[in-house]
C-alpha cells in the first residue's frame, strides 16, 4: 500500500502490476508504467510492465482499520488478458474481506469484464475515456453488474460530445501532466453540464485550472 497524491484517493494498492497497452491513448506517457519502473531493484517484470502478480500484497488493506478510498491495481489494467481469472478473483476476495474500505479501479479494457460477474459491494468499477473513439468503453461498463460505476475523462484530449451517462455514478476530469496539456474549457464544460443534468457527482482535479468541483458519491464520503 502506498499513500498517493491522486486527489480522490488515500492509497494505491498493487497486487497486480502491468498492462499490454492494448487500445491505450496514453501508453507511451503512462503514469502507472513510470511508477512501476521505480521498482526495478525489486522486480524486473515491474520495470518491463509485464502483467504479473504480487500476491504478497493482498493482505495490506486489512492492516488499515479506518475507512479509506483505495486505488485498486492502479499500476495495472485489471482486465488485461495478461491476467487470468484466478488473479482477479484473488484480489476481489480480499476486497470483500476489507469491507470497510472502498476500492476504485480504472480500466481501458472493459470489454473483457464478464457481464455476469458479481462484484463486491465496495468495488467501484471505472473506465478511462480520453477521446471520442473510446466512448464505447462506457457502454461496456454499463453492461456490467458493478454496483458503482465511474468514468475518468483524464487526460481529456478532445471534445467528447454527448455521452450516455445512464447508470454512471461519478465522473472525474483532468488534464495530462508531464507535460501539462490542458483540455479546452468548452470540452470540460460540456461534460460538467451533462453530469449536472443527471445529478452525477463531479470531481475535477487541480491540474484543470479555473475549476473547483470536488464531489463524491455519498458512499465514498468519509
Amino acid at each position: 500500500m502506498n499513500a498517493t497524491k491522486i486527489e480522490y484517493l488515500h492509497f494505491t494498492w498493487s497486487p497486480l502490476v502491468g498492462c499490454s497497452g492494448k487500445d491505450c491513448a496514453v501508453f507511451t506517457k503512462c503514469w502507472a508504467k513510470y511508477q512501476a519502473k521505480r521498482r526495478l531493484h525489486k522486480c524486473r517484470d515491474c520495470y518491463d510492465f509485464k502483467p504479473h502478480t504480487h500476491f504478497e500484497r493482498l493482505r495490506q488493506p486489512l492492516q488499515i482499520k479506518s475507512s479509506k478510498r483505495i486505488g485498486a491495481c492502479f499500476s495495472a489494467d485489471f482486465w488485461d488478458k495478461g491476467f487470468n481469472n484466478f488473479d482477479r478473483e484473488s484480489v476481489l476476495a480480499y476486497v470483500s474481506l476489507a469491507s470497510w474500505h472502498w476500492f476504485i479501479n480504472l480500466t481501458k479494457q472493459p470489454q473483457n469484464i464478464p457481464e455476469t460477474l458479481i462484484f463486491p459491494k465496495n468495488w467501484v468499477q471505472g473506465v478511462s475515456v480520453n477521446r471520442r473513439a473510446e466512448i464505447r468503453r462506457i457502454g461496456d461498463l454499463q453492461n456490467t453488474l458493478a454496483l458503482t460505476k465511474m468514468i475518468s475523462f483524464e487526460p481529456l484530449y478532445e471534445d467528447i460530445g454527448i455521452v450516455d451517462l445512464t447508470e454512471i455514478d461519478w465522473i472525474i476530469l483532468g488534464a495530462q501532466t508531464h507535460p501539462l496539456i490542458e483540455p479546452n474549457a468548452s470540452w470540460v464544460n460540456s461534460l460538467v453540464l451533462q453530469a449536472r443534468a443527471t445529478g452525477i457527482p463531479i470531481f475535477i482535479k487541480n491540474n484543470l485550472k479555473g475549476w473547483n468541483i470536488k464531489e463524491y458519491p455519498t458512499e465514498l464520503i468519509f
